[in-house]
């Protein structure tokens, strides 16, 4: 694929030819290892997004929270907090940051006294379009490289493997509880 691949009805760039000093060959156990290959992909794609967000005023969290709160339905900090993988507070912190730069706004819920639902304002849409519009195209070269019945199946089988760990979760609750642990003894200031 030099020139790029028909994909959905359009011609998608595959992009540049890598270097060669960018091609080293991972071990045969590497590349036989879903978190092996799955994080090589997330840690592409989190460079390509980290430049992304910060080319339109927002951190990855940010432009993640408003990823979030897309369909606009009002969603409260713990289900946007579940939804980002991090905890209330740390969802709570960004939310705060967006609010005040006029990005989302939050109101209270008329049938719990509590919650606060957040939706995104006409900023934090148009942001978010911006980035979304040039994510779009990076993941544009990503599905051209595919073949097209992997591009029918990776998005599914992809999404079915994190809600499978949805947060974390290992299938044990004895290994959940010690790995929650390990993560808040991890994050305690020293």
């Amino acid at each position: 694929m030099d020139d790029g691949e028909f994909v959905d009805g359009a011609t998608v760039d595959a992009g540049p030819v890598i270097p060669r000093r960018h091609r080293a060959t991972p071990p045969k156990d590497a590349v036989g290892r879903l978190e092996w290959v799955t994080q090589r992909l997330v840690r592409a794609l989190q460079r390509a997004v980290e430049l992304v967000a910060s080319d339109n005023g927002v951190t990855v969290p940010e432009y993640h929270l408003l990823l979030a709160i897309s369909d606009d339905v009002g969603r409260s900090n713990a289900e946007i907090a579940r939804l980002m993988f991090v905890t209330p507070q740390s969802a709570n912190r960004v939310l705060a940051d967006l609010e005040r730069r006029g990005f989302v706004v939050r109101t209270d819920d008329p049938s719990h006294g509590r919650i606060r639902k957040t939706v995104l304002t006409p900023a934090g849409r148009a942001v978010l379009q911006e980035c979304t519009n040039r994510i779009a195209v990076i993941e544009g070269r990503v599905m051209a490289s595919l073949e097209p019945e992997q591009r029918d199946v990776i998005l599914p089988a992809l999404l079915r493997a994190a809600e499978t760990l949805a947060g974390g979760y290992f299938g044990n609750a004895d290994d959940e509880r010690r790995a929650e642990a390990n993560r808040r003894t991890r994050q305690s200031p020293a």
